[in-house]
Order: C-alpha cells, then sequence, then structure tokens
C-alpha cells in the first residue's frame, strides 16, 4: 500500500499534540496515560506499516505490476459483519436479544464472506491459468 503509513503518521502527530495541551489543563496522570497509549498505538501501526513495505511512507500512486489483479467489488458481508459486531456489544449492554440477532447474523455474514473468498481465489486461479497460456 503505498502512502498507508502516512494518515496514520498524521493522526499520531495530531494526538500528541491534543496530548501535550491536556496535560497542561488538566494534568489528570489517568487522561495523559490514555492519550499516550493512543498515541503509541498509532505510531506502533504506522510502524508496521512502514515495515511490511517501504512505500507505505511513499506519496502518488502505486508502481505497476506486471501480474494480474482481483478488482474488489462491493460486498454486502463485510457492513453485516460490522453491523453484527456492534449489534452484539449493544446487546451486551442493553438488551440480550441483540446478542442472539446480532449472533445469528454474524455467522450468515461470515458464510457469505468466505463465499466471495473462494469465488474470488477461483476467478484469480482461472485469469491466472487464461494468461500463462
Amino acid at each position: 500500500m503505498r502512502g498507508g503509513a502516512i494518515p496514520l503518521l498524521a493522526w499520531g502527530t495530531l494526538l500528541a499534540a491534543m496530548l501535550a495541551i491536556n496535560w497542561i489543563w488538566t494534568g489528570d496522570a489517568l487522561q495523559v496515560g490514555e492519550f499516550g497509549f493512543a498515541v503509541l498505538v498509532i505510531y506502533g501501526g504506522a510502524l508496521l506499516l512502514w515495515l511490511a513495505s517501504r512505500d507505505s511512507i511513499t506519496r502518488g500512486p502505486p508502481r505497476p505490476r506486471g501480474e494480474p489483479e482481483t478488482l474488489p467489488q462491493v460486498s454486502l458481508a463485510p457492513v453485516l459483519i460490522a453491523l453484527s459486531v456492534a449489534a452484539i456489544l449493544f446487546g451486551l449492554v442493553w438488551a440480550n436479544f441483540l446478542v442472539y440477532v446480532g449472533a445469528g447474523t454474524l455467522a450468515l455474514s461470515l458464510g457469505r464472506l468466505g463465499i466471495e473468498l473462494r469465488a474470488e481465489r477461483d476467478t484469480r486461479r482461472r485469469i491466472e491459468r487464461d494468461v500463462l497460456r
């Protein structure tokens, strides 16, 4: 991913500035510790992206590749997974029936995601086989 660490570095720097302001304003050790942990996590994520690919701190479009790539399409499964997890978490706090509804929806959407990933993998294999002939 080209430039993927740049937004994390910007966000971490903004959090570090807010950490300094909060430290001066309140001086509360708990708030300063939470801000400090958040800054470390964000910068750690940027570091992991940078270690995975040196292009993650390079601006501009990605370099062209010679191998075929599958293009992602709009998928409902990831959205349903996120909504299911949210329903489960809300259900833990407010209403137990949301846990059951969220768990059922999560199981169905994980199954749908598996089907989509398998179809994508099969399509990629077919394309690579046709290109290599």
